[in-house]
């Protein structure tokens, strides 16, 4: 079992500067973390499986007693350690399932197919589960139309009912756009992330921009995440 948001994310350099500036720029993972924190334990240890950079370990941290986030790429891992330290808050690299640690809660955002979130859940966990997915099939950064799944929310739902688990649902939008310290920076953005056949060129980049009145990043990207938050109680998955 490996960690499926690690292998499908790039994380080359220009991916981890993307990445941060879009957290630090925004509010997103504030705001992610206000949608999760009325299931978590304020008293207890909350696991963020593939935290990626960490900011919404970062952010559960401030409220929670304990956190730990866990990643099997080393690159997010080293930009996140650099960046942040707090001594209720342990970072490790590595691949989760070789962790043995008991948690009160556990967060898979935007990581782990439906049977790998169970099985985790079910040895880990001793509470709730939060399951954050996409919940849209467009790609937000090609330039041309492509269409993809909706990151297994059907999947997860269908199983907890073929199951017989419990569970809640709550439809999530939340801000997530790209700043951008040039329009060569915006150029360099969609030729990491395009996923369409359409080429990039800088009058279809300059056009979905906006202009700001910030000198450090002149430009900014809107884009709205849609997703599903999915919570279940992981003593169910025991019988």
């Amino acid at each position: 079992m490996q960690s499926g948001k690690s292998m499908m994310q790039r994380w080359n350099p220009d991916a981890l500067r993307f990445m941060s500036d879009a957290s630090e720029y925004g509010s997103y993972p504030r705001d992610l973390a206000n949608e999760l924190l009325p299931y978590l334990p304020r008293d207890g240890h909350i696991c963020d499986a593939g935290c990626g950079l960490g900011y919404l370990a970062q952010e559960l941290s401030n409220y929670c007693k304990t956190v730990t986030a866990i990643d099997r790429a080393a690159a997010p891992i080293e930009a996140f350690q650099k960046r942040f330290a707090k001594e209720n808050l342990f970072v490790f690299c590595g691949d989760i399932i070789t962790i043995q640690t008991q948690f009160d809660a556990m967060v898979f955002c935007y990581f782990g197919k439906t049977e790998e979130i169970l099985a985790l859940s079910e040895r880990l966990c001793k509470g709730n589960v939060l399951v954050v997915k996409r919940d849209c099939s467009a790609h937000t950064f090609s330039l041309g139309k492509i269409d993809r799944k909706r990151h297994s929310v059907d999947s997860l739902v269908s199983e907890l009912h073929t199951r017989r688990i419990p569970y809640e649902t709550k439809p999530l939008s939340i801000e997530l756009g790209q700043p951008f310290r040039s329009l060569n920076d915006a150029m360099v953005f969609y030729r990491l992330y395009n996923k369409s056949d359409k080429p990039v060129e800088e009058s279809d980049v300059r056009s979905r921009l906006m202009k700001t009145n910030d000198p450090m990043f002149p430009f900014y990207l809107p884009s709205v995440r849609h997703m599903e938050l999915i919570v279940f109680d992981a003593n169910t998955l025991r019988g």
